[in-house]
């Protein structure tokens, strides 16, 4: 027999595990500055302190955490690895185009056999992938070959 207050826990713990079943916890000394980004610039949903990706997936999310300046100076070397990655299904270059538009910083955006992969950092220096199997393109008029960060294999 389920009491109550056991009903009450699952549902907390099914509606917890609803909005993210997986966080990412991205460090931060400028919250204000990084959560414009995500939502202005990537256009991440953000609901309540959780950053949805963009592609509409609801079991990943991007977690800010404010670590001061004086942490991060003090912490070991940061290594520069991808923090996160995700995938569009499609419009690859426009996607990165709108992206630039908006002020995104791009490391690289690299198109090959498999498709197209692209290396961003956020204000602070978190860098993430966006990749994308697919070559399907509606705007046509988008050309990578005017961004000096492009790379065709």
């Amino acid at each position: 027999m389920r009491t109550a207050s056991g009903e009450f826990y699952d549902r907390i713990e099914s509606a917890f595990l609803m909005m993210a079943p997986v966080k990412i916890t991205i460090p931060v000394s400028d919250y204000e500055k990084v959560e414009r980004y995500y939502k202005d610039v990537l256009q991440f949903e953000l609901q309540e302190d959780l950053f949805f990706l963009p592609n509409g997936a609801r079991d990943v999310a991007l977690k800010l955490l404010i670590v001061d300046a004086a942490s991060r100076e003090t912490s070991p070397p940061r290594r520069h690895f991808p923090i996160f990655s995700f995938l569009l299904h499609s419009n690859f270059m426009s996607y990165c185009d709108k992206l630039m538009s908006r002020g995104a910083v791009f490391e690289s955006v690299i198109s090959h056999p498999g498709g197209y992969y692209a290396l961003l950092s956020d204000p602070e220096g978190n860098q993430f992938e966006v990749e994308c199997e697919n070559f399907d393109e509606v705007n046509k008029g988008v050309d990578p070959f005017s961004w000096p960060f492009y790379k065709r294999y």
